[in-house]
C-alpha cells in the first residue's frame, strides 16, 4: 500500500515508470522515449527514496544544463522537495573550490590559439593551400602567402577546428602522452597527407601546453577542468557521502563525466539511475559519446535497464513515422513505444516556390496555440516572415526535452548547411572524436527526430518545392498516408 500512494502533480505512475522507482538494482539506465515522462518517472524515484528514508542532500541530482537542473529543482519544490539539482560543471567547480582557489576563465584558450598561429610556419600544408609565384621573389611571395591566411577566413576557420580539438581532447580526460597514438595513427596516412596531420598535430600540442601552463600561472580552469579535476580531487580525498545519483539526459555524457561518476561511486558505494534516450543524442561536438549509454552495462557492473514505454506526448501515427525514420540506422537500441493519443495526419508538408513567406500566412491560420518553431542554425529566424505572441524559435538543439502544440520546421532544404547539414568535420578530429557511428547522417538522423517528436499535435515542415532535403524525400516516400502535402502557390499571401 505504500507504494501506491507516490504520485506526482497528483498523476499516477506507469507499470513501466513503477518498475524504475521500484527497483533496486545498483546501476539501472532507464531508457526514456521522448514524451515517455522522463522528468516525472525522475521525481516520483525522488519522492520515493525519500520516503524510504534517505534524506535530500545524500541524493546526487545532475541535469546537463543549468536551465534544465533549474526546472527540474522547481518542480521538486511544487512536490515540498528541496534538492539542489546540479549540473556537472556545478559540481566539479564546487568539489575543487574546496581545496584550490581558482576561478573559470574561458577565453585563454583562443587566446593561446591566435598567438601560436600566427607565428606557425607550416599554415599553408595544414590548410592544404596552394599558391601560384607569378615572379615574386622569395621573401615578398611568403610574405604574401602569410597574409592571405592571416587575414582571411582561413584563419578562422583553423582556429575554430584546433579549438574544437582540445576541448574533445580534455572531455576524453586526454593527457599529452596520447599524441604517442595520434602518430601511430597518423603513420597509416600516404606521405602528404601525413605530413599535413604532423604540422597539425605538432601545433595543436604546442598549444595545449603553453595553454595548461598559463591556466596554471593564472590560477584559472576551463570547463573540462572542473570534470577532470574535481574526479583527481575525488580519488585522493574523498567526497560527501551520497547514498543515490540520478543523472538525466545521460545521451549526452562524454567520457570524462563517466569517470567522475564513477569515482564518486568507488567513494561512496552510492546507486545510480541514469535517464536519457540514445534516439536523441545530438552532442557529439561537445564531446558526448553514445558508447557511453549503449555499453552501458559493460560501464557499470550490477547494471539493469528498463525502458518506460508508453509516450504521452506524440500520437500513435507520429511515432510510427519517426520510429520508422530513426531506426534506419541499426546500431541504436531498439525501442517500443506505445501511445493513446490518435492523429491520421500529423505532418503537414508546405512547399514554397521562393521563400516562406509565400506560404506564412496560410500556415499561422491554422496556429493558435502554443508553438516552436524549429531550424537548424542560429540564423534560421531570419526565414521566418513574423513570429507571434504565441511561437517561440529555436535551433533544434536547444529544443530537446521541450514540448509544444504544434511544430514548425524549417530549413529542409538539400543544402550544405540544411537539415541534414552535409558540412563535414575536418580531417584533424579524427584523433579525438568517437568513431562509433558510420551511419549517413548519423547525428543530423538524431537531430530530425528530436525535431519530429516535440509537437503534441502537428508538425508543419516548411520545404522548398524544387530542393527538398533527402530527410523529406525519405518520409514521404514510406508514409504516404499520414502526411498532408501543401502545393505550392505564390498567391497565398
Amino acid at each position: 500500500m505504500f507504494f501506491i500512494d507516490i504520485k506526482v502533480n497528483n498523476l499516477k505512475i506507469d507499470k513501466y515508470q513503477k518498475k524504475v522507482i521500484k527497483s533496486k538494482s545498483q546501476n539501472i539506465l532507464v531508457i526514456a522515449g521522448a514524451g515517455s515522462g522522463k522528468t516525472f518517472t525522475i521525481i516520483a524515484k525522488i519522492k520515493y527514496l525519500i520516503n524510504r528514508g534517505l534524506l535530500p542532500e545524500e541524493i546526487l541530482c545532475i541535469s546537463f544544463t543549468k536551465a534544465s537542473s533549474e526546472n527540474l529543482e522547481e518542480k521538486l519544490k511544487k512536490e515540498n522537495i528541496n534538492i539542489n539539482v546540479k549540473t556537472f560543471h556545478k559540481l566539479g567547480y564546487e568539489i575543487i573550490r574546496q581545496y584550490k582557489n581558482v576561478s573559470l576563465d574561458d577565453t585563454i584558450l583562443e587566446k593561446t590559439i591566435k598567438k601560436e598561429v600566427e607565428k606557425n610556419k607550416c599554415l599553408k600544408e595544414i590548410l592544404k593551400l596552394k599558391f601560384i609565384r607569378l615572379g615574386y621573389p622569395d621573401q615578398i611571395f611568403n610574405r604574401l602567402e602569410t597574409n592571405i591566411i592571416l587575414n582571411t577566413k582561413y584563419k578562422k576557420i583553423l582556429i575554430e577546428t584546433i579549438k574544437t580539438f582540445i576541448n574533445l581532447y580534455k572531455s576524453n580526460n586526454y593527457r599529452l602522452k596520447e599524441f604517442k597514438n595520434f602518430y601511430k595513427v597518423n603513420n597509416k596516412h600516404l606521405y602528404e597527407e601525413k605530413k599535413r596531420h604532423t604540422c597539425f598535430l605538432k601545433l595543436t600540442k604546442r598549444i595545449i601546453i603553453n595553454y595548461e601552463k598559463k591556466l596554471k600561472k593564472e590560477k584559472k580552469i576551463d570547463y573540462h577542468d572542473m570534470i577532470n579535476l574535481s574526479t583527481k580531487i575525488i580519488r585522493t580525498k574523498g567526497i560527501f557521502p551520497y547514498k543515490y545519483i540520478i543523472i538525466d539526459e545521460y545521451q549526452d555524457i562524454s567520457l570524462n563525466k563517466v569517470k567522475l561518476i564513477k569515482e564518486i561511486q568507488k567513494k561512496t558505494n552510492a546507486k545510480l539511475m541514469a535517464v536519457g534516450d540514445d534516439w536523441q543524442s545530438i552532442y557529439s561536438f561537445t564531446g558526448s559519446n553514445l558508447e557511453v549509454f549503449t555499453n552501458f552495462k559493460q560501464i557499470f557492473k550490477k547494471a539493469k535497464i528498463i525502458k518506460l514505454k508508453n509516450t504521452y506526448r506524440n500520437s500513435k501515427e507520429l511515432i510510427k513515422i519517426t520510429k520508422k525514420f530513426i531506426c534506419k540506422n541499426q546500431k541504436q537500441i531498439r525501442k517500443r513505444l506505445k501511445s493513446n493519443k490518435k492523429n491520421k495526419t500529423p505532418i503537414y508538408v508546405y512547399y514554397y516556390k521562393e521563400n516562406i513567406e509565400e506560404i506564412w500566412r496560410e500556415i499561422i491560420k491554422n496556429i493558435s496555440k502554443k508553438t516552436l518553431i524549429l531550424g537548424r542554425n542560429n540564423n534560421d529566424i531570419e526565414k521566418i516572415p513574423i513570429i507571434k505572441e504565441n511561437m517561440q524559435y529555436l535551433t533544434i538543439h536547444k529544443s530537446k526535452g521541450l514540448e509544444s502544440e504544434d511544430t514548425i520546421i524549417v530549413n529542409l532544404e538539400d543544402h550544405f548547411n540544411g537539415i541534414p547539414s552535409k558540412i563535414k568535420d575536418s580531417e584533424y578530429l579524427i584523433y579525438v572524436k568517437p568513431k562509433i557511428d558510420k551511419y549517413k547522417y548519423a547525428e543530423e538522423r538524431r537531430l530530425f527526430y528530436v525535431a519530429l517528436t516535440r509537437a503534441k499535435n502537428n508538425n508543419y515542415l516548411l520545404v522548398k518545392k524544387d530542393n527538398p532535403s533527402e530527410f523529406i524525400k525519405e518520409i514521404l516516400k514510406s508514409n504516404k498516408k499520414n502526411i498532408i502535402e501543401m502545393p505550392s502557390t505564390k498567391n497565398n499571401h
